[in-house]
């Protein structure tokens, strides 16, 4: 029994961390804006011409690029930018990306 529990306690942990969005240190106090993508759910957080998507829920059986497409769909909607060609990186947890948003 004592050989389980430290993966019953990993699963606990990462079952209560599911649904937080902690941001990276780079938007840490930054306020996000929650939005729903096609089911994703995410919190975006966008500072200057920075940002950055934390996936909500869990999407079991989901494949990566259809993660990551909502993901730039949802950064998009919030900020009201572009997306800089070539700066979107992430994974289907937390996707970054610079931002080319209109002057004016």
């Amino acid at each position: 029994m004592t050989r389980i529990y430290p993966y019953v306690a990993a699963l606990g942990l990462a079952i209560l961390l599911a649904g937080c969005a902690v941001p990276g240190r780079d938007m840490l106090g930054v306020p996000g804006q929650d939005i729903e993508v096609q089911g994703s759910r995410f919190t975006v957080f966008v500072q200057g011409n920075r940002a950055e998507a934390i996936r909500r829920n869990f999407e079991y059986g989901v494949g990566h690029t259809g993660i990551m497409e909502r993901g730039y769909i949802a950064i998009q909607a919030v900020s009201g930018c572009d997306i800089v060609p070539g700066s979107y990186d992430g994974d289907p947890a937390r996707m970054v990306a610079r931002l080319a948003c209109p002057t004016g």
